[in-house]
């Protein structure tokens, strides 16, 4: 698969669609996201998924700043019928979980996964980091795992 055969839900690489041309109703399907406190987590976690088989075009890190003037800059975007559609779809409590933690300086790592078997080495491979949280967009359902660290 090629890095453009890829389509992140969020984003704004040259690679992304503009804002305005992504789908209305955000419901990712084949990604995982952790949650990490800070740069160095979010490049150590990368590193363990690459140990355990990830390709690098198959992981994205986001900076805390990067997420919140993605959404800025989606907002400050939408035209009313996306704004309308928003207000019907959005998940407030996904928003105030992505949103809170890059208000607290916290990274997102996303990951391409392309079933719950690679999902299920993702979340092996990232046990030993200290994750705030890990949500797995499946084709079927949606999860959210909390691993313990003693750390945190």
């Amino acid at each position: 698969m090629a890095d453009t055969d890829i389509v992140w839900p969020v984003g704004t690489t040259h690679q992304d669609p503009a804002l305005t041309d992504r789908p209305m109703i955000f419901n990712p399907k084949g990604f995982l996201v952790a949650i990490l406190p800070g740069a160095d987590e979010a490049e150590r976690a990368a590193a363990a998924l690459r140990t355990a088989g990830f390709a690098d075009r198959k992981l994205r890190i986001f900076t805390d700043e990067q997420i919140l003037d993605d959404y800025a800059r989606y907002t400050a975007q939408q035209s009313l019928t996306r704004h309308i559609v928003a207000g019907l779809t959005d998940d407030q409590e996904t928003l105030d979980l992505y949103y809170g933690h890059a208000r607290d300086g916290c990274f997102a790592l996303w990951v391409h996964v392309t079933d719950d078997d690679e999902a299920n080495r993702a979340i092996r491979g990232l046990s030993g980091c200290a994750t705030r949280h890990i949500r797995h967009y499946g084709h079927r359902r949606q999860s959210d795992f909390y691993l313990q660290h003693p750390t945190l």
